[in-house]
């Protein structure tokens, strides 16, 4: 995502003074701010209430079903791309949404405009284009409608938290905010119209660490989002210097995932609670993680299922791929649209007493995963350097068909010998045909997003 998307604007950008450069973000601010804060908004917040997720689980699944059969109808005679594919008569149960057709990023791809009502004024759509972690980005458009569909659960969410929109807060994240060449602070922007200090996932290197801190305690930052990576490190560092943190409600993540052991860092360093959240720009945010560290999926704002290669439903306790149907619009309609991401359906109802559909881990993206040299896919593998003692950050990378590298970044207390003990733990899962190694590296590389992906191929397979 950029703040200045267009090159003749970002090179405007590039050379403005600083307080230039801090209207142009303002400007864009009220931009994005006509989407997604307008209208019926506030309404929308307040359909949103975190109550809802206590309610029974047939209670939810019920409102869910008269939403669904409505959002299809409206398609089915608004969106010409699905007049043939969407049925002419209501469903009788949520099951039988497994037997629609599934929406790939391919044929997004081909043609993102067929996803769009051509009743729908074009001049009011927002272009959006996806990072691309995978090196082919994804270009698709919202409506006003989704826009605010998108925001309303994510603001309430947030208020649950005692979190709120106008409240001074720190966000990390791939937005282009200064020169990626730029090697002195300030690595940020002030966005007045969000009071959001918005920090650049870019520049985040030791020597800069002090001075990222200084700026979320000059601003007064009461609550912190964005990239969990980039909070894992400044957490890593304050635990290590010893550096005065500033005091915040809690940090609410997103974009990627971190282990709970990360998790465990940052909330001690910080000393606030770190919310992990999953969506992604094509259908909102889609689940939030509870104090049992469950993501609970919000029933209100979309049906996500979590499938097997054919599209069916996986049984609890097992992975498969998440498919998404989102309530935001039927203007710009996305249904079950395929994300590319894993997770692990819950197999028991959550001891916090929510009763929407959780899950028990996001395992990441389907590309993100190891091939075998037997041909056996595997992407769990996160855990695998738990055993590993001063590991500040690691990825594993698939090199050849039978050989992978799990790259480390030390921290001050790194055992070289435990690694002995990441390596074995990789093996029972890899197996024997697979060689592994390890190497110590001073950081690891971000996608063109600023994230990290945790695994890997560097060779196609």
């Amino acid at each position: 995502m950029r703040l200045v998307p267009l090159p003749s604007q970002q090179q405007l950008y590039d050379h403005s003074p600083r307080w230039l450069q801090r209207i142009l973000v303002n400007a864009e601010a009220v931009r994005r701010e006509w989407f997604r804060r307008h209208g019926d908004y506030r309404r929308l917040v307040a359909e949103h209430n975190p109550a809802w997720y206590f309610r029974t689980r047939s209670d939810q699944e019920e409102w869910q079903l008269h939403r669904l059969n409505h959002l299809l109808a409206e398609v089915r005679r608004r969106v010409p791309f699905y007049r043939d594919t969407l049925p002419d008569r209501p469903l009788t149960s949520l099951a039988d949404l497994s037997s629609l057709p599934m929406l790939s990023k391919e044929q997004i791809r081909r043609n993102p405009l067929a996803l769009v009502a051509p009743d729908l004024n074009r001049r009011t759509l927002w272009p959006r284009k996806t990072s691309g972690s995978t090196g082919t980005p994804l270009t698709f458009y919202l409506d006003r409608e989704a826009t605010r569909n998108h925001q309303a659960p994510a603001d309430a969410m947030l208020a649950a938290l005692g979190c709120h929109f106008g409240q001074s807060r720190a966000r990390f994240s791939g937005a282009y905010v200064t020169p990626y060449t730029r090697t002195q602070p300030p690595f940020w922007v002030w966005i007045d119209l969000y009071r959001q200090l918005q920090c650049s996932a870019y520049h985040l290197a030791p020597a800069y660490y002090p001075h990222y801190l200084q700026a979320l305690r000059d601003h007064a930052v009461v609550y912190g989002t964005g990239y969990p990576t980039s909070w894992h490190l400044l957490a890593t560092y304050i635990l290590e210097s010893g550096d005065r943190p500033p005091a915040l409600r809690a940090i609410i993540t997103d974009s990627e995932g971190i282990s709970l052991e990360q998790q465990a860092v940052v909330e001690q360093a910080f000393g606030c609670r770190v919310v992990q959240t999953y969506g992604t720009g094509e259908v909102g945010q889609i689940a939030w993680q509870c104090e049992h560290h469950r993501y609970h999926v919000l029933s209100r704002a979309a049906i996500a299922e979590v499938v097997d290669e054919q599209g069916n439903p996986v049984a609890p306790g097992e992975t498969g791929q998440i498919v998404v149907t989102s309530f935001a619009s039927s203007g710009t309609p996305f249904i079950r649209y395929q994300t590319g991401d894993l997770a692990t359906l819950a197999a028991d109802d959550c001891p916090c007493g929510r009763h929407s559909p959780s899950w028990l881990a996001i395992e990441g993206r389907i590309d993100d995963r190891i091939k075998t040299p037997d041909g056996r896919w595997i992407g769990r593998l996160s855990h695998v350097t738990k055993p590993g003692v001063g590991i500040k950050e690691s990825q594993i990378a698939q090199v050849a068909r039978d050989r992978i590298v799990i790259r480390v970044v030390p921290a001050p207390d790194f055992v070289p010998a435990s690694m002995e003990a990441v390596i074995e733990a990789a093996r029972r899962y890899l197996g024997p045909t697979m060689q592994i190694d390890w190497e110590l590296v001073e950081r690891l590389p971000r996608t063109r997003a600023g994230k990290l992906r945790h695994v890997v191929r560097e060779i196609e397979v």
